[in-house]
């Protein structure tokens, strides 16, 4: 058990649980008060992050919570420690997010030690509460896609160039670096470019051999808050839609959320709409009190990020099945590249470059 941790909603310091194990009726009271009556581990699993359900009684409480803390597996442990993914997400849960003007999970209790090595989280069981998920193909309509980014312009306006991020708001940091993609774009190159679209092999070797300029224009822009992983698994829908999985929240261009979930999501029949859907966005930027740049300022950023989550699903695909199923990742791409495509991504790119 760790010692001197940071943590939230209760003065105390109480030791953070380090195996679901440890998430026991004695903990819970401590974190959240003699009302817990009683409590019981219903579920575990371990992906990307740990996670587990926990059916509870107690005076104020839902019957179930879904909690997340550190994954099983060590090397994985390594890597949400090192990208500093599990302390974003507790910080988050354990203060802005109850300032937001989206619909994201409530949150009971969160946590976290200084170094990201030990967290947990206390959340919302969302099936409990009647949402939905899987909502990009469900519910998919220009209607949904118009919502999405409504939902959007709220955050990125409530928080554009905003001068917290000097002082309370000052762990939401521009987004990661992870030199390793490198590496991992040469080796999905290598094993599927020979089955895939000329623009696959295209946009891989312009990374590969721009890497520091194609990371440079992804942080060109007036910065705000953003989700940072915006695609159809981290989303769900009660009356609005909601976003779940935080664990990248970052300050950075709002087309680094715009941008990523129009070329995951928009359709071929839609993707020649996609200016015009920006320009609406742009509108309620404005609205909403946020000096948003031209049109052409906004596409010019969103063609560039479509570039970016192409990278994230590539990097993902070079680990085999380890993070998603590899049939999943292939689907993505699959959309992924007609979004390069009709976004005119990697021309945009290359002139951006100077090539």
């Amino acid at each position: 058990m760790l010692v001197g941790l940071l943590r939230y909603g209760r003065q105390a310091m109480t030791a953070i649980p380090g195996t679901v194990d440890e998430l026991t009726t004695q903990w819970l009271r401590e974190v959240l008060g003699e009302r817990v009556v009683s409590s019981r581990l219903a579920d575990a699993n371990s992906g990307t992050t740990g996670r587990a359900v926990l059916e509870v009684e107690g005076a104020g409480l839902p019957p179930r919570l879904f909690v997340k803390l550190p994954p099983s597996d060590e090397m994985q442990r390594l890597f949400v420690t090192a990208a500093g993914m599990g302390r974003k997400e507790a910080l988050f849960y354990g203060g802005l997010a109850a300032e937001l003007p989206l619909r994201v999970p409530r949150s009971y209790y969160s946590a976290t030690d200084e170094a990201g090595e030990q967290y947990v989280m206390l959340l919302e069981h969302l099936e409990d509460s009647g949402c939905t998920f899987n909502n990009g193909s469900t519910r998919y309509s220009l209607d949904y896609v118009r919502e999405m980014l409504a939902e959007f312009a709220k955050l990125h306006a409530a928080y554009w160039e905003s001068p917290r991020f000097a002082t309370d708001l000052d762990w939401v940091t521009p987004p990661a670096r992870h030199d390793i993609a490198v590496d991992l774009i040469a080796q999905a190159l290598e094993q599927h470019a020979d089955t895939m679209p000329p623009v696959f092999r295209q946009m891989g070797e312009l990374f590969l051999t721009e890497t520091d300029g194609v990371y440079r224009l992804w942080g060109e822009g007036a910065h705000t808050v953003v989700h940072g992983d915006a695609h159809d698994a981290n989303l769900f829908y009660d009356e609005r839609p909601g976003f779940l999985d935080w664990a990248i929240v970052s300050k950075a261009p709002a087309m680094r959320d715009v941008g990523y979930f129009l070329a995951g999501t928009l359709t071929d029949e839609h993707r020649p709409q996609a200016r015009e859907l920006l320009d609406e966005y742009r509108a309620q930027l404005i609205a909403l009190g946020a000096p948003a740049p031209s049109l052409d300022e906004l596409w010019q950023q969103c063609q560039w990020h479509a570039a970016y989550v192409w990278v994230g699903a590539t990097v993902t695909l070079a680990m085999g099945d380890a993070w998603q199923p590899v049939n999943y990742v292939l689907s993505s791409l699959e959309r992924l590249h007609g979004a390069l495509e009709a976004f005119g991504a990697v021309d945009s790119l290359e002139q951006a470059l100077g090539g």
